[in-house]
């Protein structure tokens, strides 16, 4: 497995072309803020960040409808009975570009491979700083419209003194939960409008209106999270037991092609037509506590 290192004077990354685009590590000032993982690994979902595109979480039954035309999305993971995460975490990306500090992968799709559409994704890691640059870009190939949404599943190191902070209006999923696609206000229990440390027991929560800004508060440093406009969900997902958790900035909640196919509006869906593109971006910012 071929790793690619970016590094400069405070920041270092780990990169898996060949398993997701994924990274195998990020360090600030030689500290894991994310959960490393084997530069020999094959699974992205063990690894320590991968990008999801062209949707996040998952599609329900393996089928949506879209301009009339039911369509079909074959099972992508054997951790779930539905396709998820999209089709880059399970791709080769070959790399395009790189320097010391930056890198672009790219992978062409085809819609016979897995989700029915043809298109192109790009994956740009840049360290600037002390920021991490994760530029995801996106052109559809096919002669129609083609529905899509974005987003990164990061598994965050978790500690005693780890403390999390987001603003978002409502919750749109919620794991256990038998209502999905009506979202309601967030109770106060997992209001993390102020710093608050992550519960002991399993979290799992969609949220909406997000702002694109979260932190991440350890002992010896802050992470800021920072997302494009298009990013206007967050997944909270923290494993009971576990030594890590996730906050994935994503375009869309849970199942949202289905959901936006019964009518329901926010599901964050977005459109791309014949030949278009979009690139967005995510920014994690680290310093240093005093």
């Amino acid at each position: 497995m071929t790793q690619l290192t970016l590094k400069n004077e405070k920041l270092s990354v780990g990169i898996l072309p060949e398993c997701g685009g994924s990274l195998s590590f990020f360090k600030y000032q030689e500290k894991d803020i994310l959960r490393p993982s084997d530069l020999n690994e094959t699974e992205a979902n063990n690894t320590s960040l991968f990008p999801m595109i062209p949707y996040t979480s998952f599609i329900s039954d393996g089928h949506f409808p879209y301009f009339g035309i039911t369509r079909n999305v074959p099972t992508n993971s054997p951790i779930s009975k539905y396709p998820m995460h999209g089709d880059i975490w399970r791709s080769k990306l070959k790399v395009v570009d790189q320097s010391s500090t930056s890198v672009e992968l790219q992978v062409v799709h085809k819609k016979s491979e897995g989700f029915p559409f043809d298109y192109t994704a790009n994956v740009i890691y840049t360290l600037d700083g002390e920021n991490l640059l994760v530029t995801l870009k996106l052109q559809n190939n096919t002669s129609l419209p083609m529905p899509y949404g974005l987003g990164l599943h990061p598994f965050f190191k978790l500690n005693k003194s780890t403390k999390i902070k987001y603003n978002a209006q409502n919750i749109w999923f919620r794991g256990g939960d038998p209502i999905l696609g009506h979202p309601y206000v967030i109770p106060p229990a997992l209001d993390f409008s102020k710093a608050r440390s992550l519960p002991h027991t399993t979290l799992d929560i969609s949220v909406d209106n997000w702002d694109g800004m979260a932190e991440i508060i350890d002992d010896s440093y802050t992470l800021k999270i920072t997302a494009d406009e298009t990013f206007g969900h967050l997944i909270v997902h923290v494993p009971r037991g576990k030594n890590f958790f996730c906050l994935e900035p994503v375009s869309h909640t849970p199942d949202a092609f289905n959901l936006a196919a019964q009518g329901i509006v926010g599901t964050g869906i977005q459109s791309l037509g014949p030949q278009q593109s979009v690139s967005h971006t995510i920014t994690f910012s680290l310093k240093g506590n005093q």
